[in-house]
């Protein structure tokens, strides 16, 4: 596929200097994401002639200015309900979290250990746009089924269609822009190494500086040749939906129209993900920051834990590629395991239900003298609590907390559950004093191995500035101490 460029007039549709200019998946990503917009173009013709049955076009009894009040109304109220959907979107209001937390509060049930990240469109792009390819799919098979309603079900159903289409080509467009800055400029070329180093020592502002931002220089070209693709392959899927319709699907009325929205409609989603598989993105959410971190103390065990000197710095750190490979980003499902033992942002009465004595013993305290100068209250800027009922772990952050102190708590949560989890504390006494010391001593270790893991992943090519390092979901609180 690396000569696909030597096709006539197909460097018309692909980004200058190409394949040098975008990272090496570019093609498979191109390739697959040109067939679904074939597949979803073709299914919306079938959609589309459906609901022109539906409206009563070709019916010689039905009134024409109703018909065309009714297909305006159910557009107007498609519009409306994707301008609500947008105002949710990016403010934790469609994370599976707030909805969760807020049915607790209303139910009075105890809520599930564990939670995770839906995120947003910049820090989980992948799978907003699974979540507009399902919409689209799924409104497209409303229409599809309105001539087989009564009449007066027509303005409710296509309205209720035409309200998933919009949602669907809002989180399509609201994720592109993340998707298409991962393919430019080679995706996952490293960054300089020498700013960990560097971020160490510098106590003002605690986020890693992005070295270079070359990387996304070329991405007006890379989003304005998507956008001919995405042409070519709705004309082609136009042509291929109006050859179906006056086909196979018109010899079995609705029932065939049904029939090659299924076998479209699967091409669609499959084509999706294939292309969403081939993506790298640098910036890490829970998910993929869950994949380095269990990678990361699984590989390197005996050096973190039995104080071994021998490190390897080639192989410690899975690069985005390979963080790719292992993504999950389906909708409404649970990305990893650490559902059920790693709750982020727990609410103060939950987690100090005692009151402030007990706060006071969660503080973790600094080690680093530099920071404890800088640190009005000497203390890392989260806290930590290991549940006594099932071993869980509990991680909420401080309402000035940086990308560094969410990497340290994160790196510190998973050290603490990897103790827990294999009997390497060696800690005698009441479980409430193992508890502890397992935290002082996770500490400890991630006092010694988090920059060596911070170095490896600016070396494989993650960004760790400002911006790029996200974990928590829209049910997650911070915490605010006032020093007096």
């Amino acid at each position: 596929m690396g000569d696909i460029q030597n096709i006539p007039f197909i460097q018309h549709f692909l980004p200058a200097n190409y394949p040098q200019s975008v990272c090496p998946s570019y093609t498979t990503y191109a390739s697959y994401c040109f067939a679904s917009s074939i597949a979803g173009s073709a299914a919306m013709v079938l959609s589309t002639q459906a609901l022109l049955v539906a409206v009563g076009v070709g019916n010689s009894s039905a009134a024409p200015m109703a018909a065309a009040l009714n297909w305006v109304m159910k557009d107007g109220v498609g519009q409306l309900g994707g301008v609500m959907f947008a105002s949710l979107l990016g403010r934790g209001g469609v994370d599976v979290g707030y909805w969760q937390s807020q049915l607790t509060k209303l139910t009075g049930k105890k809520q599930s250990k564990g939670n995770y990240q839906t995120g947003t469109a910049d820090t989980n792009p992948k799978r907003w746009r699974m979540v507009a390819a399902i919409a689209l799919d799924c409104s497209t098979l409303l229409e599809i089924c309105t001539p087989m309603m009564q009449p007066s079900w027509f303005l409710p159903m296509a309205s209720l269609a035409n309200i998933g289409k919009n949602v669907g080509f809002l989180a399509a467009s609201a994720s592109r822009a993340a998707i298409h800055q991962s393919l430019c400029m080679g995706g996952s070329v490293p960054q300089a190494e020498s700013s960990v180093g560097d971020q160490e020592n510098n106590t003002e502002d605690r986020a890693i500086p992005a070295k270079s931002m070359s990387f996304s220089n070329n991405l007006g070209d890379v989003t304005a040749k998507s956008g001919s693709q995405a042409i070519v392959a709705s004309l082609l899927g136009t042509a291929l939906g109006i050859f179906l319709s006056q086909t196979f699907c018109s010899d079995h009325g609705t029932y065939g129209i049904m029939a090659g929205f299924v076998v479209l409609s699967a091409a669609h989603q499959v084509c999706t993900y294939k292309a969403l598989r081939a993506v790298p993105l640098k910036s890490l959410d829970r998910h993929r920051l869950h994949i380095c971190l269990s990678d990361y103390i699984t590989t390197n065990r005996e050096v973190i834990f039995r104080d071994k000197k021998v490190y390897d710095e080639g192989h410690n750190v899975l690069t985005p590629m390979q963080v790719s490979n292992r993504d999950s980003f389906l909708p409404l499902m649970a990305p990893d395991d650490s559902v059920n033992w790693l709750t982020i942002g727990v609410p103060l009465s939950e987690i100090c239900p005692s009151g402030v004595d007990e706060l006071q013993s969660l503080l973790i305290p600094n080690t680093d003298e530099r920071l404890r100068i800088s640190n009005l209250y000497g203390c890392e800027k989260y806290i930590m609590k290991i549940n006594q009922d099932d071993n869980t772990v509990l991680l909420t952050f401080l309402e000035d907390a940086a990308e560094n102190d969410i990497m340290k708590g994160m790196f510190h949560a998973y050290v603490c559950h990897e103790i827990l989890s294999n009997g390497n504390d060696g800690t005698h006494g009441s479980l409430e004093q193992m508890r502890s010391r397992i935290i002082e001593d996770a500490h400890k270790i991630t006092n010694e191995q988090l920059p060596v893991f911070k170095k490896d992943l600016q070396k494989c090519g993650w960004e760790l500035g400002s911006g790029y390092i996200s974990v928590e979901c829209g049910s997650s609180h911070r915490l605010g101490i006032e020093v007096t």
